[in-house]
């Protein structure tokens, strides 16, 4: 198709001038097996970015969900159209990996080296002599530099820093984590701006811990405009916009309990959403507002109770069907008073992904007492439950031992789980599945309930945390069913 020379030197005027039209016109290049769809959350963006670029601030945060493109507009078409109408500007763009910065800036290279970026911008070239994917230079000496939380940055200066999900979910949650994202910031990272008071600093991030990059920053540093955008409004909102070609302002409306982009996401699927995350990790993530943990995760209104003798009836009559029976185990080798409890939480796992608690051992034993327990334990669940009985010991300390013994002297074959996050992580990470009732408890109230759930619902503040660190190790245990792999299920049978 020809397209008109007349026609194409305007939109190659619109395209220089348009933040915004520039940003449709990279989503098409980097996205091409996906649809734009057009919002008034996008306009706000791109107004904020080009009030930074033009300087009339220097300190902005963005919080928005994810998958609304935000690292399109912010990591990828951003440092393009600085770097087209300043190839001399230097920039640093930061993520939480060094996988998610490498496809950011493969993205924001493509662009670059497109035909049309080249028509827009004939002045802005790649240099030969650097052009690496993470580390690419113009010939006129600017360029963009991306790296990841704690990465390398000696040598380094910026005029740009832009920072893109500095922290993982999952980590959000660890205070090591949080800390160390917070003091490389502030003692690596901001000494990298080339003019302290004209540098620019821009953070776009899904909100995730009342602690988090974004928490760190609002209590640090009053410099920085904060713009929150909650997936459904918490309450009536204008969005006010200047179109930098006529001057002219528009205002977008929002009514309190309305969808930020309802052809992205509609009200009903926000709110499965909701149901399907949890109502913490949705707060956060979704609606902006990480809720600070005062008292316990766990909630006593989530917890969903099953009836025994109904359960077995309606699994003898396969309207029920067992996928396993799991027999996850939270290990101590002393018996000190001041020592955590051993502690064996069985559950049973239908084929619809529900999870019934059957039962919940706790005992101070020595590491001999030990492995004979969990030995007897899976062997009286084999003989009961007529099923495959699938054990989870986490492999750290006496773990790695007892899982070794167990090779060799029982013939049991226990999962060794080497936990990634601390354990009040992995409670936040399967507490919707409490919550929306897919986790069920026994309704007969059996002699371990008191205990068990005054630990669940205390938990991070209770004195111990055995029986939280079992269960949370059995929820988030992801099973394959014998097809998949035949050659993974080994359970010493």
């Amino acid at each position: 198709m020809t397209v008109n020379p007349i026609e194409k030197t305007l939109l190659y005027s619109l395209l220089r001038a348009d933040f915004k039209s520039f940003v449709i016109k990279v989503f098409n290049e980097v996205s091409a097996n996906s649809t734009y769809l057009d919002n008034w959350h996008i306009d706000v963006i791109c107004h904020e970015l080009m009030d930074t670029f033009e300087g009339r601030q220097n300190r902005l945060i963005i919080n928005i969900p994810p998958r609304y493109m935000k690292s399109i507009i912010c990591s990828v078409a951003f440092p393009a159209f600085i770097l087209g109408h300043n190839p001399k500007a230097t920039i640093i763009a930061v993520s939480y990996s060094e996988e998610l910065a490498s496809k950011l800036a493969l993205d924001c290279k493509k662009v670059i080296e497109s035909s049309w970026y080249q028509d827009v911008f004939p002045g802005t070239k790649l240099s030969k002599n650097k052009k690496s994917t993470n580390d690419f230079e113009m010939t006129k000496g600017g360029g963009r530099y991306a790296t990841s939380v704690n990465g390398t940055l000696t040598g380094r200066g910026a005029d740009y820093i832009i920072i893109d999900d500095p922290i993982k979910p999952m980590d959000a949650f660890s205070d090591l984590m949080r800390e160390k994202t917070n003091d490389w910031y502030g003692s690596t990272l901001y000494s990298r701006l080339n003019n302290k008071n004209e540098g620019k600093i821009i953070v776009i991030m899904q909100r995730l811990h009342h602690e988090d990059f974004t928490g760190y920053l609002l209590e640090t540093d009053s410099s920085f405009k904060h713009i929150k955008m909650p997936a459904i409004s918490e309450e009536d909102e204008i969005w006010t916009v200047k179109n930098r070609i006529t001057k002219d302002e528009k205002a977008f409306k929002r009514a309190k309990n309305e969808p930020l982009h309802h052809k992205r996401e509609d009200i009903t699927r926000l709110y499965q959403s909701k149901e399907y995350m949890g109502e913490f990790n949705f707060a956060g993530q979704y609606q902006q507002n990480p809720m600070p943990r005062e008292g316990g995760i766990i909630k006593k209104k989530w917890f969903k109770f099953y009836n025994e003798e109904q359960l077995w009836k309606s699994i003898k009559k396969n309207e029920i069907k067992v996928n396993c029976i799991i027999q996850s185990w939270d290990t101590a080798s002393k018996i000190a008073e001041h020592n955590d409890y051993s502690v064996c939480i069985t559950v049973l796992r239908d084929c619809s992904g529900n999870s019934y608690i059957l039962e919940c051992y706790r005992e101070k034993l020595e590491f001999p007492a030990l492995i004979r327990k969990i030995a007897q334990k899976h062997d009286l669940a084999k003989e009961k439950y007529k099923n495959r009985i699938i054990v989870l010991i986490e492999e750290q300390a006496s773990g790695t031992s007892l899982i070794q013994e167990l090779k060799h002297k029982n013939r049991i074959y226990p999962i060794g789980i080497k936990p990634e996050y601390d354990k009040e992580s992995r409670l936040i990470s399967v507490s919707h599945l409490i919550e929306n009732g897919t986790c069920l408890f026994p309704d007969n109230y059996p002699h371990w309930w008191l205990d068990f759930e005054k630990e669940l619902l205390t938990f991070p503040r209770s004195k111990h945390d055995d029986q939280c660190d079992a269960l949370s190790q059995a929820l988030s245990h992801k099973l394959r069913t014998p097809l998949e792999n035949p050659a993974d299920w080994i359970f010493g049978v």
